[in-house]
């Protein structure tokens, strides 16, 4: 109980039932909110069931909630699972709310997804308690199946208790058994009674009314003025009383409903014209029907060319950084083909790109994992869910990074390629063995040495081990041909070096870097290496040090890489270094670049000081120096932040006015 307060904080109860008792809690270190539901044991053995309860832990669906933790205290086991946001089906028809046919053909495919998936796992899941109050339906318009009958799960298809109105009457049988005390194992219990629940259910969703009974047969007429004939069919196959002659499986009940449209009356009624027309205009209908067959395959082709057109023009427009109308292009892809993958995975690269990292979890989540119209295929969704990891680790979600990569393993394709930040994710979110332990199987797996050393030194980088870290850096700049990994390993260095104060063997390191890498990759280790030589101008005195820095700046200049600070420190190294009049023309050219400001008139003042400095005292004429301070004071009256050369700025000009030099 100790380990459970630590763990979770109990907000209140949601709700009580033959199952067992549903509270809301808080995850503490996570700071998320979950359901916990006390479950009467009853005889489960939990240490014999740990491989199944496991399972539970594994699973991982849209229209599932994830299972979170599993244990036992005292004679009673606990479940944790997400807390998902949203009101149950039950507290909609309560508050008498009308469900659209449509929506409810919707939430049937899901459900029935959803079911396929957990019939599918092995050993089979049965969910056990299909009904309105274990369907959430979520802000999104999605539907959530929740509470999993774990005891269901684990002990064999013994049934703890049931739902009047949603379960089938093989469990009401089971259930007249155990209590007369009946020992029977014919009456078997497996996916199908599931369906006749979810047909239960929808029943009521669609009709507005509940089988009350425990054999409770619908009423045809009402359902059929409700859902229509075709949809009707399909719930009363599911109701059959006698197992065998319902769908035998989740996945037949789903084909079933997607088939729906084709069912419709209208269109029986559309065929049977077409026939018509057929039988009268045979001959000249066969001409037609090959023409019509050349013109559907001809036009299927120009949509998958231009599909494929729209893919390489979001490629291109991610390149050039015009997000916008990558945006435009990929709404015009998704039109075409809704079920092709490769739009939705350019989009999300493209918010990524951005770093607009919250919105891109929010796509992957909504517009990909929970879109049921899309053809997944397994390398993709590696990448898809290394996005979805690498944007939750940069807002330092850690934890549910972890998760993410750990469902990127289960897609079993390219998932080595992302053992390295995998590794790097186990180490920032408290896991330092398992990082440890997923780069050694990594390498004996002969996976990408270079990337996995690069990863054993962000983590002993992390783990405050700087020697170790320095050597596998250093052993992934030896063998790696990747130079983006290589410049990614240099600057973990570097900040290595400046975090020992180390910073004559990080101007080495940096300087090493600069010679060994091609240019399209310097641009980072120069601006690393001026700051380290500035910093060591300020620790030495030495002016060699500046005019290294001025170098470093230059180049970056000449390579289009500059920015408002650039030109900043340059005009203040020149100053330093007495080189009065290529400070001014540097900053000149920061003015003409970015505008003026408070700063480049204060710079130009500071400029004017150390210009009359050098004039004999009866040539010194402050009078510029006057009007650049005036301009810069004026200027800097709108700024939050506070200058501490501002104050320098007001201390010589009050010495320049007290010494009557103004």
């Amino acid at each position: 109980m100790e380990k459970f307060s630590d763990t979770y904080e109990i907000i209140g109860k949601l709700g009580e039932g033959s199952g067992g008792i549903v509270y809301k809690a808080i995850h503490k270190r996570l700071k998320k909110e979950v359901v916990v539901k006390q479950i009467k044991n009853q005889g489960m053995a939990l240490k014999e069931k740990r491989k199944e309860v496991d399972i539970l832990k594994n699973l991982n669906h849209s229209y599932l909630p994830q299972v979170l933790d599993f244990f036992e205290i005292g004679s009673n086991a606990y479940t944790v699972m997400s807390f998902i946001p949203g009101k149950s089906l039950k507290t909609l028809l309560q508050e008498g709310r009308y469900f659209q046919k449509k929506e409810v053909i919707r939430w049937a495919m899901q459900l029935c997804s959803a079911l396929q998936y957990l019939h599918e796992q092995i050993p089979p899941i049965i969910h056990g308690d299909i009904k309105p109050a274990n369907i959430m339906l979520t802000p999104k318009g999605d539907i959530c199946l929740i509470d999993f009958n774990i005891s269901f799960f684990m002990n064999s298809g013994t049934v703890l208790g049931y739902t009047d109105g949603y379960t089938s009457p093989e469990q009401y049988q089971r259930v007249r058994n155990i209590k007369e005390g009946i020992r029977e194992n014919f009456v078997k219990i497996d996916e199908r009674a599931d369906l006749y629940s979810l047909g239960a259910t929808l029943y009521h969703i669609i009709t507005g009314e509940k089988l009350t009974e425990n054999e409770g047969k619908p009423d045809r007429t009402l359902l059929n003025e409700k859902a229509g004939e075709t949809f009707a069919s399909v719930i009363e196959r599911a109701l059959e009383q006698d197992p065998r002659k319902r769908f035998q499986s989740a996945a037949e009940m789903l084909q079933a409903l997607q088939m729906l449209p084709k069912k419709d009356r209208r269109y029986k009624m559309l065929l049977a014209r077409q026939w018509a027309e057929r039988v009268i205009g045979c001959a000249c209908l066969a001409g037609c029907i090959a023409l019509t067959g050349y013109g559907v395959y001809t036009i299927r082709l120009e949509k998958i060319d231009r599909y494929n057109e729209l893919v390489e023009k979001q490629e291109q427009l991610i390149a050039e950084q015009e997000f916008d109308k990558e945006e435009e292009v990929y709404r015009e892809a998704v039109r075409l083909r809704p079920s092709s993958l490769e739009s939705y995975y350019q989009n999300a690269c493209a918010l990524y790109e951005q770093k607009a990292y919250e919105e891109c979890i929010a796509f992957i989540d909504y517009d990909i994992l929970q879109n049921e119209k899309i053809k997944q295929n397994a390398k993709r969704m590696a990448d898809i869910y290394y996005l979805k990891a690498d944007s939750q680790f940069q807002m330092e979600e850690y934890e549910d990074a972890v998760e993410t990569y750990e469902l990127l393993e289960k897609t079993g394709e390219g998932a080595e390629m992302y053992y390295k930040d995998y590794a790097i994710t186990l180490a920032y979110a408290g896991y330092p063995e398992s990082a440890e332990k997923i780069l050694e199987e990594a390498m004996e797996q002969g996976n990408n040495e270079d990337a996995l050393y690069y990863a054993k030194g962000e983590v002993e980088k992390f783990l405050e081990e700087p020697k170790q870290a320095l050597t596998s850096f250093q052993k992934c700049i030896e063998i790696t041909k990747d130079t983006d990994l290589k410049t990614r390993a240099y600057l973990m260095m570097s900040e290595l070096y400046e975090k020992e104060d180390n910073r004559e063997q990080e101007q080495k390191l940096l300087k090493e870097a600069e010679a060994s890498l091609p240019l399209e990759n310097q641009m980072m280790i120069l601006e690393r290496l001026a700051q380290v030589n500035i910093d060591l101008a300020e620790n030495t005195g030495l002016g060699k040090y500046r005019e290294e820095a001025i170098r470093n700046f230059q180049k970056i200049i000449e390579n289009g890489w500059e920015s408002y600070d650039t030109y900043n420190n340059l005009v203040i190294l020149c100053q330093k270094q007495k080189n009065l009049d290529q400070a001014e023309k540097y900053l000149k050219t920061m003015e003409e670049s970015y505008g003026e400001d408070y700063n480049v008139y204060k710079r130009y003042a500071f400029l004017e000081i150390d210009r009359q400095k050098l004039l004999k005292n009866d040539a010194r004429n402050y009078k510029k120096f006057k009007e650049f301070y005036e301009q810069a004071m004026e200027l800097y009256e709108d700024e939050e932040q506070k200058d501490m050369e501002m104050d320098l700025l007001e201390q010589l000009y009050a010495q320049a006015k007290k010494g009557g030099w103004l």
